[in-house]
């Protein structure tokens, strides 16, 4: 009779941590994203919106660990940087990211609400993009994620086009090459970083090029960290570079 109580015992100790580990991941994926209406770079101590950034990066890095030394510096080279006031575990926050991915329905709907213009959406999508080049290539899995995601928050195909061409761009522009093969490949990355077809007059490029430039202007990142300021300058410079190709074509 001893022995039976012992393995009734044993068994309910067994069903309440696997009811603790559900319950833990529910509130992973669920509840995580709902303890606090509030957003700010620099002065949160248990900020939501750094958790997300995790979650986000793990996301991408399980679809390609082969530069996972490379995508760690990055990851917390950028949290230093745009959350220097939050003190956090980060290594224990994505380590759990990593084992119990949170759901990308979930987190784009927190997202959605929390970060209401397309400028800082899209600035989630340059987070990710930035993470997947880090070893200079985006596989089909990180594309894929990435493509996901821009669908997610809400933002059009032509967001994703002009942030996968500005990456693109970047990287062929540190090649040497001058055939005519990279000139029409500038010419086409250039089209998709401004958003207008390769038969586009130069009237529509300079109208697409001036609602680019209202976006994506530094000053609109002036309260923002260092970090963030020098990526708006950087992409605004891959966006000035693809106009006057635009212009010279």
């Amino acid at each position: 009779m001893g022995v039976f109580f012992v393995i009734l015992f044993v068994i309910g100790v067994f069903a309440y941590q696997i009811k603790q580990n559900l319950d833990n991941d529910r509130e992973w994926h669920e509840g995580l994203f709902e303890r606090n209406d509030s957003y700010n770079y620099d002065e949160m101590t248990d900020d939501p919106l750094l958790e997300a950034f995790i979650g986000l990066g793990a996301l991408m890095v399980r679809n390609d660990t082969s530069s996972y030394g490379e995508k760690i510096l990055y990851l917390n080279s950028y949290f230093a940087k745009n959350f220097p006031r939050t003190h956090y575990d980060f290594g224990r926050s994505f380590t759990e990211s990593l084992k119990n991915p949170v759901k990308p329905k979930v987190l784009t709907k927190w997202l959605r609400r929390k970060l209401p213009s397309r400028a800082q959406r899209i600035q989630v999508m340059y987070f990710l993009a930035g993470l997947a080049t880090v070893d200079g290539f985006m596989n089909k899995r990180e594309v894929d994620l990435l493509r996901e995601m821009n669908l997610l928050l809400e933002l059009s195909p032509a967001d994703f086009d002009s942030i996968i061409a500005m990456y693109t761009q970047k990287r062929e522009s540190e090649q040497t090459s001058e055939d005519t093969r990279s000139k029409v490949s500038a010419i086409q990355l250039a089209c998709k970083i401004i958003g207008v077809s390769e038969h586009a007059s130069l009237d529509e490029i300079k109208k697409a090029y001036r609602g680019l430039v209202k976006l994506h202007h530094p000053d609109r990142f002036a309260t923002d960290s260092m970090e963030q300021q020098l990526l708006a300058a950087e992409r605004f410079k891959e966006i000035q570079k693809a106009y006057e190709v635009l212009e010279r074509k």
